[in-house]
């Protein structure tokens, strides 16, 4: 469930927000606006994603990295199914499937193999649909085989309907799941939708266009913007950089491909060592802007001149690829500039190398002929809009100096040309975006809303020409015989006249948005056509997730319950397992006051499914 500001942000108009809620929008919450979406992004350690790559045709790519040190990925919590289960994921410009619950005792060494079983998994739904195909994915690193499901996926207060995406059964070297932000390789018309794309046609962004703004190890204000931009998150002018075509490509792949045009290094003496200059009438060096990978990848002879930069790099003990450098400091000077048509991204050391641990640093990138990739060693220092519908990328120098959410519109030049305010005259007051905003409305009980939309060009569509919303209220029963009680309760309900009868009354409200049909080919690994219809609310039931046993799912918000006895174990629907009354499960927002003084486990049911188990 959103939380109150969440909400206060959808409805209240821009003007608003900028005069009354500046610290919470500055704050880096997540924000709902008419149009976009700010969402917090997370940095995390966990073992390598170091060189990542994803291949339609599921063949690996390799780098040749075996480390298993701890590494740096990114992540977004998104929120699974009915009732809804936040789950982080990878956030990765550099593939196009989503896919959750890795297989844990496969992702790695030790380290990893804790990191995994501490997140939260998607369990169970009332809604998923099972779309009996199963895919796969081979990374550079770590590789994972899923089956097809549709379900409801929240980004924030958007609730996009169906959307496909992948329920892990086997998986190695990966801790989290992932959420591909780029494009389907074979072109810009993917077999069916990402979130990005769903995002658009639902109505929640005008168009598949993100900005990135990843921060460095030691922040917490990174954010992806879906649908919109931050003018207090970057200087200078945005440059705008055509996506080359998948026929001019190193790979003849569908990726955020651009042309790099200088690297040099700012050493912190004031030398500059010039590591690449694009020749007279190039185009400069193709290279992709992929969040997916830790460090970055560079041709040999570029990267060669780049190593020859750092007098005191030295080859990491058992690896190829790797060099450990000097340790920087975060006040440390000295940079490493990348130069982009008129824009020049300035990294500095500290973040440009890969901190092992505390006395162990290695150089953040490393020889690659093959995939010449801009990692997070890259990608922390730069600003970075993602243009899917316009086939553009638009960069500028990363810096913080505030909130300015700006929209992103539909049709050609929708990034709107606006010169980052960092570095500019200081003003007194943070401003959200200057037109209106509104909530994305949910009907009452007996009535729908609907709103037309049309996908943006490139997009699979869906057969429905409108998004109808509606709020079910639903009210449970269920009866209970009390035989007896442990000793510990008082005013056992069954007291000395035999069993007692109870019942439990339960009624909440759940929001049924949108509904439509679509048909989707899923390509992997044979062609398959399939039609999802949407199950109609009073046939929902629990199901499981496939290849879930354990794990209970939590309620997306309190629910006015009565609480009566059960057995001293209950074993939950929609897969959970069996619960002891001893391990307390809170649903909702706090723990819901015992009713008659006694000590008991509930199942609690929202529309027909189990939310999990309350011991009292």
């Amino acid at each position: 469930m959103p939380s109150l500001f969440q909400v206060v942000a959808a409805l209240l108009p821009a003007a608003v927000l900028a005069s009354g809620l500046d610290a919470g929008l500055d704050d880096n919450r997540l924000v709902q606006l008419d149009g976009l979406i700010r969402y917090p992004i997370v940095p995390q350690r966990g073992g390598s994603l170091f060189g990542k790559h994803f291949d339609v045709v599921k063949r690996q790519i390799g780098t040749g990295t075996t480390t298993q040190r701890s590494g740096t990925f990114y992540t977004i919590n998104l929120s699974f199914g009915t009732p809804g289960q936040s789950v982080p994921v990878q956030f990765d410009t550099g593939s196009f499937e989503l896919w959750v619950n890795p297989v844990c005792s496969q992702a790695g060494g030790e380290e990893s193999v804790d990191f995994c079983n501490a997140q939260p998994r998607f369990t169970s739904s009332s809604t998923f649909i099972d779309l009996h195909q199963n895919g796969s994915a081979k990374y550079g690193k770590g590789s994972v085989q899923f089956q097809y499901i549709a379900d409801y996926v929240s980004v924030g207060s958007a609730k996009i309907t169906q959307q496909v995406f992948g329920v892990a059964y086997n998986s190695s070297d990966l801790q989290v799941g992932i959420m591909g932000a780029g494009p389907w390789l074979d072109g810009w018309d993917s077999p069916y939708p990402s979130v990005v794309d769903s995002l658009a046609v639902q109505g929640f962004t005008k168009s598949r266009a993100f900005s990135l703004d990843l921060r460095g190890l030691d922040s917490t204000r990174g954010s992806v913007i879906f649908g919109g931009l931050d003018a207090k998150k970057y200087s200078g002018n945005l440059v705008k950089l055509p996506i080359i075509p998948s026929t001019e490509s190193p790979d003849q792949k569908t990726r955020f491909w651009v042309y790099l045009d200088g690297i040099s290094v700012n050493q912190p003496d004031g030398k500059v060592v010039q590591v690449f200059s694009k020749p007279a009438g190039g185009k400069g060096q193709p290279v992709v802007l992929d969040s997916g990978y830790t460090l970055s990848a560079l041709p040999s002879s570029i990267f060669q001149k780049l190593l020859a930069a750092f007098p005191s790099a030295k080859p990491q003990p058992g690896s190829d690829d790797q060099y450990i450098v000097d340790c920087a400091d975060p006040g440390q000077g000295g940079s490493i500039d990348f130069t982009f048509g008129n824009a020049v991204i300035n990294v500095r050391y500290y973040d440009f190398v890969w901190h092992l641990d505390s006395n162990l640093c290695v150089l953040g990138a490393f020889a690659d002929d093959n995939h010449p990739t801009l990692g997070d060693t890259f990608l922390r220092s730069a600003y970075v809009v993602y243009d899917w519908d316009n086939r553009n990328i638009h960069l500028g120098q990363s810096a913080d100096c505030g909130t300015n959410l700006v929209p992103i519109g539909k049709g050609p030049d929708a990034v709107p040309s606006l010169r980052g305010e960092c570095g500019q005259a200081s003003s007194t007051t943070t401003s959200a975006t200057s037109s209106p905003t509104s909530s994305h409305p949910t009907s009452t009980h007996g009535s729908t809303s609907s709103t037309p939309t049309s996908p943006p060009s490139g997009n699979a569509t869906t057969s429905s020409p409108t998004i109808t919303k509606t709020t079910i209220t639903y009210t449970t029963h269920t009866t209970y015989t009390v035989t007896s009680c442990p000793p510990t309760v008082p005013h056992c309900p069954a007291g000395t006249h035999g069993p007692t009868v109870i019942t439990e009354i339960i009624t909440a409200t759940t929001a049924i948005c949108p509904e439509t049909t679509a048909t989707y080919t899923l390509r992997s690994p044979t062609p398959h056509t399939v039609t999802v219809t949407p199950v109609p609310p009073p046939q929902r039931t629990p199901k499981v997730v496939p290849g879930c046993t354990s794990g209970a799912p939590t309620t997306a918000g309190p629910a006015p319950t009565t609480l009566v006895p059960s057995p001293s174990a209950t074993t939950v629907g929609g897969g959970n397992g069996t619960v002891p009354t001893q391990a307390p499960v809170v649903a909702g927002a706090g723990r819901v006051p015992v009713v008659g003084g006694v000590v008991a486990a509930v199942a609690v049911a929202v529309g027909g499914v189990v939310m999990g188990v309350l011991g009292l």
